[in-house]
C-alpha cells in the first residue's frame, strides 16, 4: 500500500517494431449525446458537454463479433510482415488487454493460435488495467535480459463497443441521476484499437532501439477510484486524476534520478491518452513540454492498454523520434499504478 516502487534497467534488450490497428467506424461523441437527448434535457446538461470536459471528438468501434483476440491478431500480423522477423523465434507472447476474450482460455493462447506460434513460445495474459501494456514490456524485457529468451511480442486489443452501448442503454433508463451520468462519463470515452510490439535481444538489431529500463510505483490505497466491469466503468473523476497525477510525478522523479535522465533529455513522451484533463494535468505537473506529448486521446479516445504503444507509433510514423533520441513511455493505471519506461530509439 502506498508508495512502493520497482527498479529495471537493461543493457540487452531492444525494440524490433511496434504496430497497431484501428477500427474504420468512427463514432463520434456527438452522437453518443445524440442518444442521450433525453436525460440531457432533463438535466439541464448542455450538448458538447462530453467533448468539452474530455477533448475527445470521436472514438472506433470494432465491427460486432470481433473479439480482443482478433484484433490483436490484426496488429501482431501487421508488425510481423513488417519487420520479416521469422516465428519460429518467438519465445514468448504476453497479451495484456483490459479487454478479454473469456475468463479462459487466456486471450494470448487464442492470439498465440491465430499467429501459428510455436509449441515452444510461452503465452499468458498479463493485466494492470491501462497500465498492462508497460508491465508486459518489462515482463517479456527481463526475459530477454536474464538470457531465457531472445524475442517476445506484447500484444493489446481493446474494444469499447460493448461497454458503451451498455452504458449508453442504462443512461437512457427514466430517472437516472446526474450523480449516475457523472460516475459513468469516463466510459462514453473508450475507444478501440490493437498494438503489438516486438522485443529482442540487442543482436538482432545492432543495438537500436534499446530498452533502457524504468520505474513503477503504487499508491493502492486508491484501487477503487475506477471499477470496470465488461458492461461498465465507474471513476471518481476529480480524485482518480488528482492522485494519479501525483503519482505520476513522484514516479517521474524517481525515473529521472534513476536513469540519471532530465526533461530536456527527451525528445517525445508518449503518455496514456485518457483525455485532455488528464493530458494538461501529467504535461503541467510534470513539466513536459507540451508539444513533445503527442495527443491522440481526440480522434481515438481512451484505449486502455493499447493507448501507450499506439501513441508511440503514430509518434514515430510522424517523424516526432528520429534515431537515436529519447523516447519516455508514461502511464498511470486504475490500482492506483504507474510506469515508466526509457527508450533511446
Amino acid at each position: 500500500m502506498g508508495n512502493a516502487r520497482t527498479r529495471v534497467r537493461y543493457t540487452k534488450v531492444c525494440i524490433a517494431d511496434v504496430a497497431y490497428v484501428v477500427p474504420d467506424t468512427v463514432i463520434t461523441t456527438a452522437s453518443l449525446e445524440q442518444s442521450l437527448a433525453e436525460l440531457y434535457r432533463r438535466l439541464g446538461i448542455a450538448p458538447g458537454t462530453i467533448q468539452a470536459l474530455t477533448g475527445i471528438a470521436s472514438r472506433r468501434f470494432w465491427d460486432a463479433g470481433v473479439q480482443p483476440s482478433d484484433a490483436a491478431t490484426l496488429a501482431s500480423e501487421t508488425l510481423l510482415a513488417r519487420t520479416g522477423f521469422p516465428r519460429e523465434r518467438i519465445e514468448a507472447l504476453v497479451s495484456t488487454s483490459v479487454c478479454k476474450d473469456y475468463l479462459e482460455p487466456s486471450t494470448a493462447s487464442l492470439v498465440h493460435g491465430n499467429l501459428g506460434l510455436g509449441e515452444h513460445c510461452l503465452n499468458f495474459d498479463m493485466g494492470n488495467a491501462c497500465l498492462g501494456f508497460l508491465t508486459g514490456i518489462a515482463t517479456v524485457a527481463n526475459l530477454i535480459e536474464l538470457g531465457q529468451i531472445e524475442a517476445g511480442l506484447v500484444v493489446a486489443g481493446e474494444g469499447s463497443r460493448t461497454v458503451t452501448e451498455s452504458t449508453v442503454e442504462r443512461l437512457q433508463r427514466p430517472g437516472v441521476s446526474f450523480e449516475a451520468y457523472r460516475d459513468n462519463l469516463a466510459t462514453l470515452t473508450l475507444g478501440s484499437g490493437a498494438t503489438a510490439m516486438l522485443l529482442v535481444h540487442e543482436r538482432h538489431t545492432g543495438g537500436q532501439h534499446r530498452l533502457l529500463g524504468g520505474i513503477a510505483g503504487a499508491a493502492t490505497e486508491f484501487n477503487r477510484l475506477c471499477v470496470g466491469t465488461a458492461t461498465s466503468m465507474k471513476t471518481d473523476p476529480a480524485k482518480l486524476l488528482r492522485e494519479g497525477v501525483a503519482l505520476a510525478g513522484r514516479t517521474w522523479e524517481r525515473t529521472k534520478a534513476e536513469l540519471n535522465i532530465d526533461t530536456a533529455d527527451v525528445a517525445e513522451f508518449a503518455l496514456h491518452q485518457v483525455g485532455k484533463a488528464n493530458h494538461d494535468s501529467v504535461v503541467q505537473n510534470l513539466r513536459i513540454p507540451p508539444n513533445r506529448a503527442l495527443r491522440v486521446y481526440p480522434e481515438l479516445g481512451n484505449m486502455g492498454a493499447a493507448g501507450v504503444p499506439l501513441t508511440l507509433a503514430r509518434g514515430l510514423e510522424a517523424g516526432r523520434v528520429q534515431p537515436g533520441q529519447l523516447t519516455m513511455l508514461m502511464g498511470i493505471g486504475s490500482g492506483l499504478n504507474c510506469q515508466m519506461m526509457a527508450v533511446r530509439w
